[in-house]
């Protein structure tokens, strides 16, 4: 059995101890990946989240009072740190995932178990705290109903049910959700889905970043103090001190060393500031988080913005945005410059605007397969079939459609923005539309749900101005079968539409699937 945390909690505390802490990040280092890469499902993300969860430990170590274990609060705050990060464009990746994981779960009955995954932290906090715990230190730490019990100061049997019940309330959490979700039991395979495999030195990479957060938080008086007394009359632009401060214990003697070393070697980067052709988002978004004018230099307002995050920006450093180009200037060391990136990309990013329309046409069976061979047919599910058209074909199509008898229910229209989920209905007929932009503005991932009796499905790739038809694959009453269109139209802050110029694709053609 590992030895309880606030032993090794006030060790730390007491003496510094890195031996403590890093048996503290080995005893917990798998709960807090796994919980941020559900999250965020990236994981080079969840690796950075877990350093920064480790971090904020050792800064609190000294407020978290004398609990034989922590793996409650840290899988609270790799929660709270995994949501910070899905701010950024992630968390629209992840909606959609959500979405099409509920359609499939839906129509898989029990096969969900891999559905439920994104999910599982949110159950979990419908738990009580003790039951919350009880199920991390037995599913997601590994530990034996022995050692949960020790935990939580109840015996081994007692800890056993404890669990037992938790997982029908995380049953009845996933059924309310819309699930199909049989009764889960300790055998579910849903606990062994959601753990993931921790990268090699993450550990040791975390146990530096918390230690390196305390050493910073804890010194931070003394290091002011010694610069008080110290005569900096005339400090050279490439010099910079470190201070090392040697505590002594007995004596409570401390020893000031300054060292004097070169400044890291600086290089200019040229930082893109637009995401799309035309677009202002990075300087619109600047002022906003700022506060500031359009009056106002945006080079200076970036220039304080880094400086508000951390970013040392003393001369020789510098900082020039080219508004012509929307490129940034940036002279500082490599470090700076890839924390500047990340900013900026956050910055830069902006969904673009989707406008869709859809059309609800019952259309007489006799006309069903011609107009599925007008386009091109990309999936045959058990239920409907999948078509993508060019905007010609579908004028085409939409004006024999009129002339041969097809009735026209409705053509609702509605504007999102990319990766938000919307939705268009006619009397008892419900879409829901997850539009995605990819990386090269032109192509969309497209989760199409239609709500009817047939309960039509579609999950394609298309280019802007394309259409999605989807049809059952049987009449209801032998006669008409209800078809649903989909144009989706990529269109800029005035409605225009977003690209004007020829595209890099054939309009007869389709994006790979």
């Amino acid at each position: 059995m590992s030895e309880p945390d606030n032993s090794l909690i006030a060790e730390f505390n007491a003496r510094r101890s890195e031996e403590a802490f890093a048996a503290l990040v080995r005893q917990h280092v798998n709960l807090v990946f796994a919980t941020a890469f559900r999250q965020v499902g990236d994981a080079g993300a969840a690796e950075e989240i877990t350093q920064n969860v480790f971090m904020t430990l050792a800064q609190a170590a000294g407020r978290l009072g004398s609990h034989p274990t922590i793996a409650g609060w840290l899988h609270q705050t790799a929660l709270n740190k995994s949501r910070e990060w899905l701010r950024s464009e992630l968390r629209r990746r992840k909606r959609e995932q959500v979405a099409v994981n509920l359609q499939k779960a839906r129509a898989e009955g029990d096969s969900v178990w891999s559905s439920l995954v994104p999910l599982l932290d949110e159950a979990l906090l419908e738990l009580r705290d003790a039951d919350r715990l009880a199920v991390i230190l037995h599913f997601l730490e590994g530990r034996n109903f022995q050692e949960v019990g020790s935990v939580l100061g109840v015996g081994e049997d007692a800890a056993r049910k404890r669990v037992d019940r938790c997982l029908g309330q995380l049953t009845h959490f996933f059924r309310r959700q819309g699930f199909a979700t049989p009764a889960l039991t300790a055998g579910a395979p849903l606990f062994a889905l959601s753990s993931h495999a921790v990268p090699a030195g993450l550990a040791a990479s975390a146990t530096s970043a918390g230690l390196a957060a305390h050493s910073t938080t804890s010194t931070l008086t003394l290091i002011k103090g010694a610069l008080k007394i110290m005569a900096w009359t005339k400090a050279k632009t490439a010099i910079v001190v470190g201070i090392t401060v040697l505590l002594t214990a007995t004596t409570g003697t401390i020893v000031i060393k300054a060292i004097n070393r070169s400044l890291s070697k600086l290089e200019t980067r040229a930082f893109k500031t637009r995401a799309f052709n035309g677009d202002r988002t990075f300087v619109a978004n600047l002022q906003e988080v700022t506060g500031t004018s359009s009056a106002e230099s945006v080079s200076q307002i970036a220039s304080n913005y880094f400086v508000s995050k951390g970013i040392d920006f003393r001369p020789p450093k510098s900082i020039a945005y080219n508004d012509d180009q929307s490129l940034l200037f940036v002279k500082a060391t490599a470090f700076d410059l890839n924390a500047i990136e990340k900013i900026i990309r956050q910055l830069t990013y902006a969904p673009p605007q989707v406008h869709s329309k859809a059309y609800f046409i019952k259309v007489p069976e006799s006309d069903v397969e011609s107009i599925l061979k007008a386009g091109t047919v990309v999936d045959t599910k058990e239920k409907n079939m999948v078509e993508i058209m060019s905007p010609a074909q579908t004028s085409f199509l939409l004006r024999g459609l009129r002339s041969t008898g097809a009735m026209t229910l409705s053509e609702p229209e509605v504007l999102t923005t990319s990766g938000r989920q919307t939705q268009m209905s006619v009397g008892d007929t419900m879409v829901d539309l997850v539009s995605t932009v990819f990386d090269d503005g032109y192509t969309l991932k497209m989760t199409v749900i239609v709500s009817t009796p047939e309960n039509l499905f579609a999950n394609v790739n298309i280019w802007d101005e394309q259409t999605i038809v989807l049809a059952p694959n049987n009449s209801n009453d032998g006669k008409t079968r209800l078809l649903v269109l989909v144009t989706t139209t990529l269109v800029d802050q005035a409605g225009n539409k977003f690209h004007s110029d020829t595209p890099p694709f054939k309009r007869t053609a389709i994006p790979s699937q």
